[in-house]
């Protein structure tokens, strides 16, 4: 057949590339010196951060509306937004919230189109919707760029507000001048303003509106061309230069000509001040007046740069200061460093142990040529790595110890059977040849299965987004481990110094045949033994698997072996989110956020006490109002506390510890509407439910209906509604007369909001800042319900209280509306009381107990999850597609190495096995089973097959050698049992260190290298148990069907009068088949070409 002579031809050429490279060692040398240098300087090239970058994802439309409501926001401009962009091709879902002011809209990408493509079309639909209210703002259309976390620093100290700015806008102009950084966010204080106060009874007395001082304003303080005086000789601009922001000379502007002569000026009738918005503001880092500076970085900025320049600007800052001092609070390199250090010692004495294995049980020589294969395989990678812009982070560097182990597997294999073949009398360099040879297409297939098993990663979407770059560092290491252990490491094997007949006698080789021996044992003694027993009941062993599986599910009923969305990750900083009633004034608020705050200090040094330390746990806390809940809470009912942690490791207390007290120490507030005391989620909030629909009433009552079941679940903490209440709202109604006057809804309403908001005169320019100049009452006279209703009101006849031409009521409005596809969203989210539950019981519970009652009441309102619930549901949809892709695609390449579909069959048999060991091993080491463990489970599906493909090559060549089939199935366990315990335990203990980290650094990572490490450990025992097994069930099987074909065949043929069929033709048929009949290895290699 063409392909069995294509094989050939093709193993042909591998051999002779394998002896040039055995004949001629220098090649090896050559290919060696270029992986050094090239591959260290690829190395030293490539950029540190702390995550990698995550693709771009969301567009974000704005539209500001000065003075508007939620609804306004609401009708006026979010849904017409959301109808424009309809159509939109790529579009994955719409998220959009309506408050007074403002409409943001965040649109989610699929990812199958470019972004850009897609910004500029919602750009392009936004650009066209005509019928936006005449005073709303242009839209702002924008992308979010990718970046991760680099600096937090903060601006301190006894100087007043505007000083503090002042130093912030120079700290600013620094970074951005800085040439390294370019995402610089500064937060601490509201916009600048210029505010014209004039008071009624001055409006009165003069005759004014606040529209003819409106007028005056922009009419007089501007910068106007007046064109030029050209002449042959010169040319002269003509310019009316009277733009200013000084209050003071603002005040000089004339407002109107007397008839003595004389001039009415604002500084007559008003104050003019610079000033900050008059919003809830206040910012406290430890207790002084603050401003704070986020620092984020783009993938083509370097952390290292932003670092060094940040620390060196803020000692330059401080020396040159007296009244504030500039902090770096929060330098993300640090802990990157730290991270990095932990998975640089991980990695380290994972690798260390893989070689005190390889030595212990090959020589010392020969498994420095295996151990070679790790390094070699890095470096190569590098190469790789740095021209595709992968950075040195956790993730890649957790893929490297993810695949320590595993790199030396194909080494392992080649090595040990280029030492059989030596033993066998052959000379090095032939051993080296033949031994590569025959195992190299069962190395091939193991690899390329393992390669196949890890490449779903490189298509997660989503939150696991991030697991592209370790997927590469795998795959492309593995990919170049081949070729060493192919190309590299039989020259070298084959040297006559590396493998000699009669070495000299030393501590080393009494150790080694020790070691040997006592190998020899466990594997003629004890696994020899078993394999017989075990071969000899196979039957009853082939149910065994099945009875461990139903133990392993009662395991996970039982709660011994528990399983979650996500695993819980502790935190280095927390926030506290308290509210009041939407409209409480700033004071309130203040004063419990510096209560908390004291309270967050007096926990820090009871701890300090307690544990006999003389470091503060608490390093930073940062009091502000005018905001809480992620900005979904906003105004001077709110504020927040966000608190900054000292690294945590070996201090004898945790984050979830310090979190805990505080809640404590803090008690409950009755007075308060919300509180939420809690870490961030890396993997988003436990638990999230939106409920969704049209009618808002409909839609609040199921949210209290929510609330009242979730708060009966005692495991649930932090219970919290999303949509903020509303705020107080004096809504006004116009009375018969003042329709007789003339006035309408909104010309009335008009004249209130330029004494109690502000008209807008204006918009400057100075420096960085917008000011907008604003003409309106002083603050004195716009404070209470009285002052509104003794405004007075201008008519054609005469002014009037706005008693007399309005009535009144006060009742509470939308804060902000938010919107879910188009759909009303109310939304309720929860923390766990204790953060290691798992959630699934809990999403059940609230599926089960409370989520019927919402359908048969309020029929109008849909639940959708959100949070974990839904990432997990996510993650899932992406396994089911691409894990299927790899495992039909693993299933082919071993079914073309065998050719036999039912050997591919017996060997994907032992990864759910894997699986189940994967499971045992969470188990054991007392971690939930999560969606990471899932991931790793995949991983492990390919790393299994490894041992299963190198068992059944064995098996298949024992039988062409002639060997019978249950001998061969002993042999090939005997003549394997080496090779297959050593990789196991490279692979394992490459991992281990991970596994026995605490440090909460490394929690992320112990769910997947529990799942390889365990699944390996535990999946290669039932290969070289239970595989045995099925081989011989699948000959049994096998044999059957070929027995009952051919009977079959003869009863059809006997209905036929004219066949006739003789006596030994039919024995011959009824015999039973012989085992090595039916074997596909056997029965492919008598094939011929005619």
């Amino acid at each position: 057949m063409l392909w069995k002579v294509q094989t050939l031809k093709y193993l042909n050429n591998m051999k002779k590339l394998v002896s040039v490279f055995v004949k001629y060692p220098f090649y090896a040398n050559v290919i060696i010196a270029i992986m050094l240098i090239v591959g260290t300087m690829s190395f030293l090239s490539m950029k540190r951060s702390f995550f990698p970058e995550m693709s771009e994802k969301d567009v974000f439309v704005s539209v500001f509306y000065p003075g508007a409501s939620p609804k306004e926001m609401e009708e006026g401009i979010t849904i017409r937004v959301e109808e424009a962009i309809r159509g939109i091709a790529g579009i994955k879902e719409v998220n959009s919230t309506s408050s007074e002011n403002v409409s943001s809209t965040r649109i989610t990408v699929t990812g199958e189109y470019d972004i850009d493509e897609t910004l500029m079309e919602v750009k392009n639909a936004v650009d066209g919707i005509t019928s936006f209210p005449v005073d709303a703002e242009r839209p702002i259309v924008f992308k979010q760029r990718s970046a991760t976390f680099a600096m937090f620093m903060g601006l301190s100290g006894d100087a007043d507000r505007l000083t503090l700015k002042k130093y912030a806008d120079q700290i600013e102009y620094d970074l951005y001048n800085s040439g390294i950084m370019s995402q610089i966010t500064v937060n601490g204080y509201p916009a600048l303003e210029i505010s014209v106060e004039i008071s009624e009874e001055n409006l009165l007395r003069y005759n004014l509106t606040f529209d003819e001082i409106s007028r005056a304003i922009a009419q007089n303080n501007l910068d106007m061309s007046g064109g030029q005086i050209r002449s042959d000789l010169e040319e002269i601009m003509i310019r009316s230069r009277y733009r200013t922001v000084k209050p003071e000379e603002i005040e000089q502007i004339i407002i109107r000509a007397n008839p003595d002569g004389s001039f009415l000026r604002i500084s007559d009738v008003g104050k003019v001040k610079k000033q900050f918005a008059d919003v809830a503001s206040q910012s406290l880092m430890n207790g002084k007046p603050s401003i704070s500076f986020a620092i984020n970085k783009l993938p083509e900025e370097d952390l290292s740069k932003i670092s060094k320049f940040c620390n060196n600007l803020a000692e330059e800052f401080n020396d040159s200061h007296n009244d504030a001092e500039l902090f770096v609070t929060y330098d993300f390199l640090v802990m990157l460093k730290g991270r990095l250090s932990l998975l640089y010692k991980n990695g380290g004495i994972g690798l260390i142990l893989i070689l005190i294995t390889l030595g212990v049980f090959l020589s010392l020589r020969l498994s420095f040529w295996v151990a070679f294969g790790i390094p070699a395989s890095f470096l190569s990678m590098f190469i790789l790595a740095a021209a595709y812009g992968i950075t040195i982070n956790m993730i890649s560097l957790f893929g490297m110890i993810l695949v320590i182990g595993i790199l030396v597997d194909d080494g392992i294999v080649i090595a040990e059977n280029i030492y059989t073949q030596f033993e066998k009398g052959m000379s090095p360099k032939k051993a080296a040849v033949e031994g590569t040879m025959e195992v190299l297409p069962a190395v091939m297939t193991s690899v390329t299965t393992t390669i196949i098993a890890f490449s779903p990663l490189f298509f997660i979407e989503g939150r696991m987004e991030f697991m592209y770059e370790m997927a590469f560092v795998v795959v492309f290491s593995l990919a170049f481990s081949l070729l060493e252990a192919f190309f590299v490491l039989p020259a070298h094997l084959g040297s006559s110094f590396i493998l000699r007949r009669s070495p000299k006698e030393n501590l080393g080789k009494k150790m080694r045949d020790g070691l040997d021996k006592l190998l020899d044992f466990m594997r003629q003694k004890i696994y020899g033994k078993s394999l017989k027993f075990v071969l000899k009941w196979k039957y009853i062993f082939l149910f065994a698997p099945a009875l461990l599986f139903i133990i392993t599910f009662g395991l996970f009923g039982g709660g011994q072996i528990q399983s979650t969305f996500f695993p819980s990750i502790p935190f280095d900083q927390f926030n506290v989110d308290i509210t009041f009633k939407p409209g409480s004034g700033e004071k309130q608020t203040l004063e419990y956020v510096q209560r908390i705050d004291d309270a967050i200090w007096e926990v820090n040094d009871e701890i300090k006490n307690e544990l006999n330390d003389t470091v503060d746990f608490v390093n930073y806390t940062f009091v502000s109002t005018g905001a809480a809940f992620n900005g979904q809470e906003v105004g001077s009912h709110a504020g927040n506390v966000f608190v900054l942690l000292r690294d945590l490791e070996n201090t004898g207390t945790s984050s979830y510890e310090i979190v805990t007290r505080v809640q404590g120490k803090i008690g409950p507030l009755p007075e308060a509407e919300k509180i939420k005391i809690a870490g961030r989620h890396t993997f988003g909030t436990p638990v999230s439910i939106s409920l969704l629909g049209k009618d808002l009433e409909e839609l609040n009552a199921a949210k209290d209906y929510l609330l009242r079941g979730m708060k009966q679940i005692k495991a649930l903490n932090n219970i919290t509604d999303v949509n903020p209440a509303g705020k107080r709202e004096v809504q006004l109604q116009l009375r018969p007369k003042a329709y007789f006057l003339g006035f309408t809804q909104a010309s009335l309403t008009n004249q209130v909001r330029q004494g109690f908001f502000g008209g807008q005169a204006q918009r400057l320019q100075q420096g960085k800042d917008e000011l907008r100049v604003w003409v309106r009452y002083p603050k004195s006279d716009r404070i209470n319900l009285g002052q509104l209703e003794n405004m007075k009101i201008k008519t054609i006849a005469g002014e009037y209280p706005l008693s007399e031409l309005a009535e009144y009521t006060i009742d509470r409005g939308p804060v902000s509306i938010k919107h879910f596809n188009g759909a009303r969203e109310v939304r309720v989210d929860a923390d766990l009381l204790n953060p290691y539950d798992p959630v699934p019981p809990i999403i059940e519970k609230i599926k089960t107990d409370i989520l019927p009652g919402i359908e048969q009441d309020y029929p109008g309102v849909t639940v959708e999850y959100q949070g974990q619930q839904r990432d997990s549901n996510e993650a899932m949809e992406q396994i089911m597609k691409y894990f299927s892709i790899a495992f039909a695609l693993m299933f082919l390449v071993i079914v073309v190495h065998f050719k036999s579909f039912s050997q591919g069959v017996i060997i994907l048999v032992m990864i759910p096995l894997a699986w189940m060991g994967a499971a045992w091993g969470h188990g054991i080491e007392g971690i939930p089973v999560s969606m990471l463990s899932a991931w790793g489970m995949i991983a492990l599906s390919g790393v299994i097959i490894n041992d299963a493909v190198v068992f059944l090559a064995k098996y298949n060549s024992l039988l062409l050698e002639g060997i019978k089939v249950k001998d061969a199935v002993f042999k090939t366990g005997m003549a394997r049992f080496r090779a297959i315990v050593l990789t196991t335990i490279t692979t394992s203990v490459g991992l281990y260190p991970i596994i026995l980290e605490k440090s909460f650094q490394a929690q992320f990572l112990r769910p997947m290298a529990v799942a390889l490490a365990y699944g390996v450990l535990i999946g290669t025992a039932f290969i070289l148990m239970f595989f045995p097994v099925v081989i011989l069930v699948l000959n049994d099987f096998k044999r059957s069907l070929k027995w009952g074909a051919r009977n079959l065949n003869m009863w059809i043929k006997r209905g036929d009068p004219n066949y006739i069929i003789s006596e030994e033709e039919i024995a011959s048929i009824r015999k039973y088949p012989e085992r090595e009949e039916v074997e596909k290895a056997i029965i492919m290699s008598k094939r011929r070409i005619d």
